[in-house]
């Protein structure tokens, strides 16, 4: 039986933003039953160790966000959270201090991709209490800062410049924006289990892309998979509309789903680096994994 490092389970589609980086959402707002999410969990037990309660959506929009994370501990599988916090408070806390999260993931570049009527202050501040609290009840772990919009043209170097200096005081530490784009890191520490993440702008793999490549590999089927609130297996973490339609765990049990003969001849394909579905050869995201 294949192991997967991590499975992305999309708990929710909704999210309370509207990022310039994302598509435009497709499929009707969605979120998962607990029933149905309990199954899943029970039946990813023998593939997995870790989920990623994303693909799109957000969870904190999720009031009972705690009995979601409350049956992935009860199936001894460890959690990571994405979301923009853009309307984090402290109801959120007792949620994200739940055990069985492994990592906690800030999406900061989502503030400069929307037009607000908040602050950057209104938006950082209530980040960082709770990452302040986390501290305080010394947060096994990890909190990553997202700070995805390096660019060649360093188009978000402004918004880039404000964030290190409000980090860099609350924090004290001496995060240089010009060592960022020159060196780029993919990590820089801040504190104890808190980090800056970076990485590049990419596009969203869609069927109305331009053809980029039948060769290559990818990671989808190989370290990962996804699933969808509306139960489709979806091969990646990026295909949002579920345009590889492996199956739904609504009608089929995983394990049929996963030895499919559809989902051997991509993992197949990969091995020998052929990409044999559409969505994948207008994928420019794979080609990172080419270098």
């Amino acid at each position: 039986m294949k192991k997967f490092r991590k499975v992305h389970i999309e708990i929710t589609n909704i999210c309370n933003l509207k990022c310039t980086f994302c598509p435009p959402k497709i499929k009707p707002n969605g979120v998962m039953s607990l029933e149905d999410f309990d199954d899943i969990n029970k039946q990813l037990k023998p593939y997995t160790k870790e989920l990623a309660y994303h693909i799109v959506g957000d969870p904190l929009v999720l009031r009972n966000l705690n009995e979601y994370l409350d049956i992935s501990l009860k199936h001894d599988l460890k959690v990571n959270i994405t979301t923009t916090a853009n309307k984090i408070s402290s109801n959120d806390y007792n949620a994200l201090m739940n055990k069985t999260i492994k990592q906690i993931n800030f999406s900061i570049n989502s503030y400069n991709a929307n037009s607000h009527k908040k602050s950057l202050d209104e938006y950082l501040n209530p980040i960082l209490d709770f990452v302040k609290y986390a501290q305080e009840k010394s947060h096994e772990y990890f909190i990553n800062f997202r700070i995805w919009n390096l660019d060649e043209s360093k188009s978000a170097r402004e918004f880039n410049t404000q964030v290190f200096k409000k980090v860099n005081e609350y924090f004290n530490t001496d995060i240089n924006i010009d060592d960022v784009y020159t060196q780029r890191p993919k990590n820089i520490r801040i504190a104890k289990k808190l980090f800056f993440n970076f990485d590049e702008y990419f596009n969203w793999p869609s069927l109305e892309n331009d053809f980029v490549s039948d060769k290559g590999f990818c990671y989808g089927l190989d370290s990962h998979f996804g699933i969808l609130t509306s139960g489709e297996v979806v091969p990646c973490c990026l295909d949002q509309n579920a345009c590889i339609n492996l199956g739904n765990t609504n009608t089929s049990q995983l394990k049929d789903i996963l030895s499919s003969t559809r989902v051997k001849t991509i993992q197949d394909g990969f091995k020998v680096g052929k990409v044999v579905e559409e969505l994948c050869q207008k994928c420019e995201y794979r080609t990172r994994f080419d270098k």
